[in-house]
């Protein structure tokens, strides 16, 4: 998150219902200019300083016939192994060539000059099945670019991914030599992956998205940690101890003083390895996947480094075949490091640099100046790593019950030996985030946390997201419910995976926000579910996004500019729903039932998998409420619930966070291993029926949730008479918050123009303040405006308590009115000696309306703070057994 005071990551909705930190952007790929894989012809003079574009250029044509020996060995090998084995498998990387006949130069500077003015492109490219690339160009056609456009997250590490090629041999005439997938007759009938735009970098406008998508998605310790520095140097270790014996993923490659000797291995089930290159320039490297996997797979590139995990295609997989990926090295120059300082334009320069690096000729003549690169092919035989049935990670594309072909990844739990079986956690990503491929993650959700305790995990790309086909419809269950059913299915049929019976794996499922969300559609579709730990998740989206009938149109808009960045392919009825409420503050009874159709709702009532609801106290999004709701319905129907509130959510952190990571990840561990991993054992997963953190950062536990009776306690009352306000939007209301425009705009901050109720401690001992506040308010006016907006302040420190506004609804008909609401719940002590502060106010940023305008007269104002009772066994967590020990 880039700031100590947030508390990990979730990916929520985009703002709106967790968009990730990963957002993908397409641009043009360019075919490098080959350069000689001698150095002989090359003085020291050129290795340390590049010679001159003239000099390069006038060695071009000697070089040409050492490639074409090089290619045509290549080729020769290809062949062989092909005829030998049965299957298509590339051993050594290919060298290109180029031409000097002015026909295939004039071919080169058309398509670099095609592709460079496609730069400005950011539309993602549909999936589409592709012919066989051999089959797509004469033998005798001019050489043509070998990289196909694919597609590359754009945080770092880089993953790209693209469509399987059909199995085909080239000629051996025919350059560059394309790698082929296994052949379809030793393939399972499994959908294949489409292709996908390459992004080489980023751009502003992405990084302004990604920024404001991994700081209000969600800050969460149970969002599985970013790629740390730690990660890479656990690779980097296994790359030297693997090194000597490590299968060659590509032929020794020199030119210009770039050598690459790249290596793959598998360790544990994960593929693994570094593109192995080095400078005698002693230039710094940068490392930028420009061709995507030859059959479908992913590749999570170190951008740094170049060093790589990788997840095969698994028709790759299943039949010990092999695939390739490209990866352009390239050297840094003081002078590109003096570019990337410009105001605005530094932003574009690292994508512009590898859009040069790429284009005949030019390519060349500026090597002195932007620094020389290098252009490397990764094999990957995966027949050759290890043995046939060996558990190995991989990536697949899924077909769903309409034809949508939903992209999944899986990875074997650590230390699984062929033939063992494991349990299998589903871990869900944020809306607009792709699913996580970081077979090291940690936190409460990671890839690795799972993996290292003994289980299987599955990811996936959201139905419409991504690498995912279809329409995205909001964790629908008649869509994204279905899509999980079809999921499940697949991976009950694959080895590895524990069954409780035919067709019934045994499953857990983690995730947030949008993750959390599917968790409950999936649990109330489809009974294998055994257990469920939805993070920050909600109830109703209508109550989420609409409460009291005021449109949360600051994550709104944010969502809408997420979705359409990332290139969601969504429900079009969504769009309109934002544009509605974002101009009038409302929405129509048919967007309004888009909204009811999606997510739990009902739903909740068909669960009966045991649940650990995790929700955050600075949840400005899916507020305390929501997972109030939800976990009174579970226990009415008696299904296991409990409860854990932590300082984060979609919202910042602002105060203590105390324990809040430990705590959650603590929690969702024990409450997995007790109903999945030991299912039927009856083993007590050792949690508290509910815990909560304050405003303080106190770790505070109860023997019963804040929904049972038994829980409440003596509330605390005030009344006031009133006031005057005068209605304008923005002026005066609350928000943004600490974390300013966009950052805060969720968040609320004390307001100027406000009728201001005081409530002092009504004892001289602590109170805790849990649940939901009631407000009476007697008012009259005239005007336009719809709402005016109630928050608790914390007079010690000036903040709004859990940074939530809630919307009161009012008729400013020149009438007297009175309504009573529930205000949104928050989790509060109150010190004795201490005041807090209920204010009204007539705007506030979560909910701008630009139409609201008016004077409204409160003649009456009563507030009631609900407080925990001695019934609930509440106390502070460091006086009960906190040590828990996992089962």
């Amino acid at each position: 998150m880039g700031a100590g005071k947030y508390v990990g990551r979730v990916g929520g909705l985009a703002v709106a219902l967790g968009v990730g930190s990963a957002l993908v952007l397409s641009a043009p790929t360019a075919s490098a200019s080959p350069r000689s894989s001698d150095t002989s012809s090359q003085s020291s003079s050129a290795r340390a300083g590049h010679k001159a574009a003239k000099d390069r250029h006038a060695e071009h044509s000697s070089r040409s016939s050492r490639q074409s020996a090089a290619r045509d060995a290549t080729t020769h090998r290809v062949a062989r192994n092909v005829g030998e084995s049965g299957r298509h498998r590339l051993d050594a990387t290919t060298q290109r060539s180029e031409s000097d006949d002015s026909t295939a130069e004039r071919s080169a500077r058309s398509a670099a000059k095609a592709r460079h003015g496609a730069a400005h492109d950011t539309t993602i490219l549909q999936p589409s099945a592709d012919t066989p690339r051999a089959a797509q160009k004469p033998a005798d056609a001019p050489a043509a670019p070998r990289h196909q456009r694919g597609r590359v997250r754009l945080d770092e590490p880089a993953v790209a991914a693209a469509e399987p090629v059909a199995a085909a041999t080239a000629p051996a005439s025919s350059s560059p030599i394309e790698p082929a997938a296994p052949a379809e007759s030793a393939a399972p009938a499994e959908s294949a992956a489409p292709s996908a735009p390459v992004q080489p970098a980023r751009s502003v406008l992405a990084t302004v998205i990604n920024d404001i998508a991994t700081t209000l998605a969600g800050n969460s310790p149970s969002a599985p940690a970013g790629d740390s520095p730690a990660e890479w140097v656990l690779l980097a270790a296994a790359r030297r101890e693997f090194a000597a014996a490590a299968t060659p993923a590509s032929s020794v490659s020199v030119t210009g003083g770039i050598t690459a000797v790249p290596a793959v291995d598998l360790t544990d089930g994960i593929i693994h390895g570094t593109t192995g290159a080095t400078t005698s320039s002693g230039l710094p490297l940068t490392y930028t996947v420009i061709g995507a996997p030859s059959a479908g797979g992913k590749v999570r590139l170190n951008s740094a480094d170049g060093t790589f995990t990788f997840l095969p295609y698994a028709t790759v997989v299943d039949s010990a075949g092999s695939e390739a990926f490209t990866v352009l090295v390239a050297e840094t120059t003081e002078f590109d490091v003096a570019l990337q300082q410009i105001p605005v334009f530094g932003s574009f320069v690292p994508q512009v640099l590898v859009m040069v690096h790429q284009m005949p000729v030019l390519g060349e003549a500026l090597a002195p100046l932007i620094g020389d690169a290098e252009v490397v092919d990764v094999n990957v035989d995966v027949g050759e790593l290890a043995p046939a049935g060996t558990p190995m990670a991989y990536t697949v594309k899924v077909a769903s019950f309409d034809g949508a072909e939903i992209s999944m990844n899986y990875f074997p739990a650590s230390g699984l030996q062929a033939g063992d079986t494991a349990p299998t956690i589903f871990s869900g990503a944020g809306l607009s985030s792709a699913g996580d491929v970081n077979p090291y993650a940690g936190g409460a959700t990671g890839v690795g946390t799972f993996r290292d305790a003994g289980y299987n995990v599955v990811t996936w790309d959201s139905r419409g997201e991504h690498d995912s086909g279809g329409i995205l419809q909001l964790d629908s269950p008649f869509f994204e419910g279905r899509d999980m059913s079809a999921l499940i299915d697949y991976v009950a049929g694959r080895p590895g995976t524990l069954l409780d019976g035919a067709n019934d794996p045994r499953m857990g499922m983690v995730g947030g926000s949008y993750g959390g969300g599917i968790q409950w559609v999936t649990a109330g579709t489809d009974d294998r579910v055994d257990a469920i730990v939805p993070t920050i998740s909600w109830n109703s989206l209508n109550s989420s996004l609409y409460p009291n009938q005021a449109f949360k149109t600051s994550y709104a808009a944010l969502l809408l500019l997420s979705l359409v960045t990332s290139g969601a392919n969504i429900n079009s009825q969504l769009y309109s729903g934002i544009f509605t409420g974002a101009l009038l503050g409302m929405l129509t009874p048919e967007q309004q039932a888009v909204l009811a159709a999606s997510g739990p709702t009902a739903l909740v009532n068909e669960i009966s998998a045991p649940t650990l609801i995790v929700q955050g106290t600075v949840d400005v999004l899916f507020p305390l409420q929501q997972a109030i709701d939800n976990a009174q319905i579970l226990d009415a129907n008696g299904v296991p619930v409990k409860m854990v509130w932590f300082c984060g959510g979609h919202g910042n952190c602002e105060t203590p966070a105390g324990d809040s990571t430990e705590m959650v990840e603590t929690a969702t561990m024990s409450w997995l291993d007790a109903y999945v991993k030991h299912k039927g054992e009856d083993v007590d997963d050792g949690l508290p029926t509910f815990q909560w953190i304050d405003q303080n950062g106190d770790h505070y536990t109860s023997d019963v949730l804040p929904s049972d009776p038994d829980f409440a306690g003596t509330p605390v009352t005030v009344s006031h008479g009133g006031g005057v306000l005068g209605i304008v939007p923005i002026l005066g209301g609350s928000g943004p918050g600490a974390a300013g425009i966009p950052f805060g705009l969720g968040d609320g901050t004390k307001a100027a123009n406000a009728v201001n109720v005081t409530v002092t401690a009504p004892s001289d001992t602590a109170t805790q303040v849990v649940g939901a506040p009631e407000l009476t308010l007697t008012y009259s006016g005239l005007g336009t405006s719809r709402h005016v907006y109630a928050q608790i302040i914390d007079d010690q420190t000036g903040q709004v308590i859990g940074n939530i506004v809630t919307p009161v609804p009012v008729t400013l008909d020149g009438k007297e009115h009175t309504v009573t609401i529930p205000m949104e719940a928050v989790a509060y002590t109150l010190e004795p000696g201490h005041t807090a502060t209920v204010q009204i106010t007539t705007s506030a940023t979560p909910f701008l309306n630009l139409t609201q305008f008016g004077v409204i007269n409160i003649s009456g104002i009563e507030v009631s703070l609900p407080t925990v009772g001695s019934g609930a066994g509440a106390q502070p967590a460091a006086a009960t057994d906190r040590d828990l020990v996992r089962v």
